[in-house]
Formats: structure tokens, C-alpha cells, sequence
């Protein structure tokens, strides 16, 4: 705990965040109580695209008439960013942002640190049951629930239905598969299968894939270190093969981010790419696809004895500990992930909802049919694994990931190496 106190210490210093208050100008987020007279609750979350927030902020003003409720867009610049303005804003016990966003892989470590409120009263089990279980395990710590999904986001492996429909080839089952038909398929102006191998949380989401669909584990229940084993490292050595034996992936696959693999196969230049829910739409309705109508989806491939797991992105809405109003705002945070507040969403933005039962709506399912499809993924989705440490981990080990990828290293050796520096980072 001192390591990682440390750490965030040293974010406080670099990063300067802090929300001005909008109830009555004093630093404080509503000052008054509920039950004293009007209050303003802040909550951050991202850009309000569709401008859906006015409408949905009016439905939660109306239910509680003593509340104004404001919107605070998080800042550009991504994930990252936006986890380190939160630590740095809870670091220093700033509760001017009442709730907020939080990424699926962020809980274990701003739970750790006292900077979250519990929901477990707001949020019971009977309620919980009805999102996805993967989402709701990346918030539940010691037994405690800490957030609130509202946005599913799952890896899918994206397809050129009309090359495997002309080929009389059905979409891959197994890796080996995928390898096969990239094979026959590629030629000089058509990869075969398009990743992300760049070293950040993509890396992490990708290596994930193969290591559970080879029946392996990162971490055990106890938290003991379990990727040094066979599943593992054999999960690793065909990383490396996709590049260097079998010849199928993109050129830069080691140094190319998501969203450039994205184009190359929304240009027409790749039979398979592995990727979130945005590359359905990108693919089908964006004016600059060259493959609307030529696509589908399906499960990411396992290995011959393993299962289709895919993992899990998306958000949750979250309290901030320090909030001078925490009861309404964890009211807040649950209406926010509210059945009716995410079929709005869904219906009236690019949404994808974290309740299963909405990815079968009958009107969610007329504008976006391939939801239909991801209800049963989404309910096979596992979450990254948790840690107070991932960040710090899962940075060790996606640089020595890297090294067998590239074959500066054994697959063996590299998680060798890993697991030594990991248990420094967490204490074993």
C-alpha cells in the first residue's frame, strides 16, 4: 500500500484537476443537504455526442425536485487520461465531482484506496442480476459492489462475409482456423487477419483472447501468479506465430494502434480484424467504409480444447467517496444505469446497453439487429484481471510480452521474467 501510495502521489504532483462547484460557488459540490433545500450533483462522463444528457439529466430533475443535476464531459485524451485526472481529483479528497466513469479494469485500485463509495445499498444483488456478470464482477471488490454498468463493450472478430461466402469457407471456429483461411485468402493487396499487438491495455485485451480460450489463467483466486504455465506460454508462442511462422498479420503489428488496423480493414484490405462494438457501425453506415454490407461478426476464436471468451471493455458509472452529497449521489449513479435511462441510449446514440435483456429488445434489436448476437458474447465476456496493481503490472507485462513476440525472448522466458518483476510490483 505504501508503493502504491507513492505512485499516486507522484500522479497529484503531475497532473493539476480539479471541478469547480455549481450549487452555490462555495468549492464544495452542493454544500447542502438533500432534506436542507436544492442541491447540485456533478457526475462526468464522456462527450455527449447525441446530446441525450439534457433529456435524460430532465427525467432524474423530474423524480427529485430538489436536485439539479450537471454534466462535466471527462477530458480528452483518452482512458488514461481520464484515469489519471480521477486520481488525481480523489488523491486529494476533492469531492466536487459527485459521480463519474469508470473503466472495467479501474475499481480494484480506487476501491483500495478508499476513494470509492460502496453501492450495495443503492445496488442490490436482485438488481445487479440483471447486467452483464462480467460487468458486475469487475466492480464487486471484497464482496462490495462499486459501480454501475451502463456500457457494454466486448472484442468481436469482425469478417468479410462475402470473401468466406465466395471461398465456401465458414467463419473460423478455432485459431488454427482463422490461420488456415487468412492463408488461402491474403494476397498482396489483402492481409489476412488484422490485431493490435502495440504495447498498452489492447495488447493486454488481446493476449487475454488467446490465453482463456487455451483454459489458462493470469491469476489464480488467491491472486497467485498462474501465466508462467503451459496454457499460457503456449497461448504466447502462437502470438509470436501469427507474425513470424504463419505470416498473417498486418506489417507493424507491434507499433500500429487500434484505430489504424481499423481503417485497414474498413478499406477493404483485411479478411478478419479483432475489435469492439465501434467497428460495426464504422464498417456498415460510415461513409468512408468501402465494406458496408460485406461484413459480420462472430465470436473470437479458442483453441482446439478451450472455450469462445472474449474480453470485456465498457463503463460504469461510479461514486466519489468524498461527494457532500453521497446518498443522491449514488441515486444518481444507479438512475444513470437505469433499464430505461440505456434503452434511450441504445435507441437514441451509438450506445450498446450492459443490461442482457436490452442486447434482446425488440426495439433496440430493430435499429441494431447484430445485438441479437452479442447478448450470448457478452454473457461469455471475462474482465481483465483484478488488481489494486494492474496498472503497474499489466505495463510489466505487456513489455515482456512484447520481447517473445518479437522473438527476443522464449515465450517461456518472457513469462518467466514477467512473473519475477510482477511479484515485486505485488508483494509476493
Amino acid at each position: 500500500m505504501k508503493k502504491t501510495i507513492g505512485i499516486l502521489c507522484t500522479v497529484v504532483l503531475l497532473f493539476g484537476f480539479s471541478v469547480a462547484a455549481f450549487a452555490n460557488g462555495s468549492g464544495e459540490s452542493g454544500g447542502a443537504s438533500a432534506s436542507a433545500g436544492p442541491i447540485t450533483l456533478t457526475y462526468m462522463s464522456h462527450q455527449d455526442r447525441f446530446n441525450i444528457n439534457p433529456k435524460i439529466n430532465a427525467i432524474f430533475e423530474k423524480e427529485h425536485p430538489n436536485v439539479k443535476v450537471v454534466f462535466v464531459q471527462e477530458p480528452q485524451g483518452g482512458a488514461d487520461t481520464t484515469h489519471n485526472k480521477l486520481v488525481t481529483m480523489l488523491a486529494a479528497k476533492d469531492g466536487s465531482i459527485d459521480t463519474f466513469i469508470t473503466d472495467v479494469i479501474w475499481p480494484p485500485e480506487l476501491a483500495a484506496a478508499g476513494w470509492l463509495l460502496p453501492l450495495d445499498k443503492w445496488f442490490p444483488k436482485s438488481e445487479q442480476s440483471k447486467y452483464i456478470p462480467a460487468m458486475i464482477d469487475a466492480q464487486t471488490i471484497n464482496g462490495h459492489i462499486y459501480g454501475v454498468p451502463w456500457l457494454n463493450d466486448i472484442g468481436h472478430l469482425f469478417y468479410r462475409k462475402d470473401l468466406l461466402q465466395q471461398a465456401g469457407i465458414n467463419p473460423p471456429d478455432t485459431w488454427m482456423d482463422l490461420v488456415n483461411t487468412s492463408q488461402k485468402l491474403q494476397s498482396s493487396s489483402m492481409i489476412g487477419y488484422v490485431a493490435d499487438f502495440f504495447p498498452d491495455q489492447q495488447l493486454m485485451c488481446n493476449y487475454t483472447e488467446y490465453l482463456w480460450s487455451n483454459n489458462g489463467t493470469f491469476f489464480d483466486a488467491n491472486g497467485k501468479i498462474r501465466f508462467t504455465e503451459k496454457p499460457s506460454v503456449d497461448a504466447v508462442q502462437f502470438m509470436a506465430d501469427l507474425m513470424n511462422k504463419y505470416k498473417v498479420v498486418q506489417p507493424g503489428i507491434t507499433t500500429m494502434q487500434l484505430d489504424d488496423g481499423r481503417v485497414i480493414f474498413t478499406e477493404g484490405r483485411a479478411v478478419f480484424h479483432r475489435n469492439w462494438n465501434y467497428v460495426w457501425a464504422m464498417a456498415q453506415d460510415s461513409p468512408e467504409s468501402k465494406i458496408s454490407g460485406k461484413i459480420d461478426v462472430t465470436t473470437v476464436p479458442r483453441f482446439p480444447d478451450g472455450p469462445h471468451t472474449t474480453t470485456l471493455g465498457g463503463w460504469s458509472f461510479s461514486v466519489n467517496a468524498y461527494s457532500k452529497n453521497a446518498d443522491m449521489a449514488a441515486q444518481l449513479a444507479v438512475f444513470l444505469g437505469r433499464t430505461d435511462v440505456q434503452k434511450i441510449r441504445a435507441l437514441e446514440s451509438d450506445t450498446t446497453p450492459a443490461i442482457l435483456a436490452l442486447l434482446g429488445d425488440p426495439d433496440i434489436v430493430a435499429k441494431n439487429p447484430v445485438y441479437l448476437s452479442w447478448q450470448k458474447e457478452a454473457s461469455n465476456a471475462k474482465a481483465r484481471p483484478k488488481s489494486p496493481f494492474y496498472t503497474q503490472v499489466s505495463d510489466v507485462f505487456q513489455r515482456q510480452l512484447q520481447e517473445a513476440i518479437l522473438q527476443n525472448k522464449t515465450p517461456q522466458q518472457a513469462m518467466n521474467d514477467a512473473a519475477t518483476d510482477i511479484k515485486t510490483v505485488i508483494g509476493q
